[in-house]
């Protein structure tokens, strides 16, 4: 909610609301996501819920045939340009999603998810590195499998989040430490700071959110592990 500014602009809730036993926690990346976890919620979640979305208008990156389940994350590969930036990617459960060797693992929550399948596409066309996006709307519980496979099977791990740091990124990292994953992680979120006014591209942009500062992240964190491309974390390839 940018215009309105820090008193509307809800950092921390992740913190809080994960954290109390028997709550279902989804944040949907866009308006179709929104009502498909809505009716799930609904009806098929007995005791506590939390949905997480954004009043101002967002990219939709999903569409009714895109798959959804609670608790089930989503894969996101680029495939080539299209006119919609939709038809560029091509989605699956991340279950079902065969290991392509990508280079890394950008996993998101909420309307951020849009700026990490952008970012994908940079890193292809500008740096050569493949990047598997997941859709991580299941906060709580969280696919726990779909982590563990992006730790064992891709080199770099990076976690987005519309959010203080950590409070999405720490529940990936805890998947990972407890799959005892030899993977770089690096987390993406609101440094320590309150909100302020302004259109929420903008906030995406001065918080480092938007896909320009994802790329950037991923090249400086490329560098600082010495990675090399098409090698798998923890020494597996």
């Amino acid at each position: 909610m940018g215009p309105d500014g820090a008193t509307h602009q809800a950092l921390e809730d992740l913190f809080q609301v994960a954290s109390l036993p028997g709550m279902t926690v989804v944040a949907p990346c866009d308006a179709i996501e929104t009502r498909r976890a809505t009716e799930a919620l609904l009806f098929m979640v007995d005791g506590p819920k939390f949905l997480r979305f954004a009043r101002e208008a967002t990219p939709v990156v999903t569409g009714e045939s895109t798959p959804f389940r609670l608790g089930a994350a989503n894969a996101i590969r680029f495939r080539r340009e299209a006119k919609r930036f939709v038809d560029a990617f091509e989605v699956r459960f991340a279950r079902d999603f065969p290991d392509e060797h990508e280079d890394l693992t950008i996993a998101a929550c909420g309307p951020v998810l849009a700026e990490a399948m952008r970012a994908a596409w940079m890193l292809e066309a500008e740096c050569g590195l493949t990047a598997r996006v997941l859709d991580l709307h299941t906060v709580k519980p969280i696919d726990r499998a779909a982590i563990a496979r992006a730790g064992a099977e891709t080199s770099l791990v990076v976690t987005v989040e519309e959010h203080q740091t950590g409070g999405f990124g720490h529940r990936v990292l805890e998947v990972l430490a407890a799959r005892g994953a030899c993977v770089p992680v690096e987390m993406i979120g609101v440094d320590d700071r309150f909100g302020e006014s302004g259109a929420p591209w903008e906030l995406l942009f001065k918080f480092g959110l938007s896909a320009e500062h994802i790329v950037a992240r991923v090249r400086d964190a490329w560098t600082r592990h010495g990675l090399a491309h098409g090698a798998h974390a923890g020494g597996s390839r």
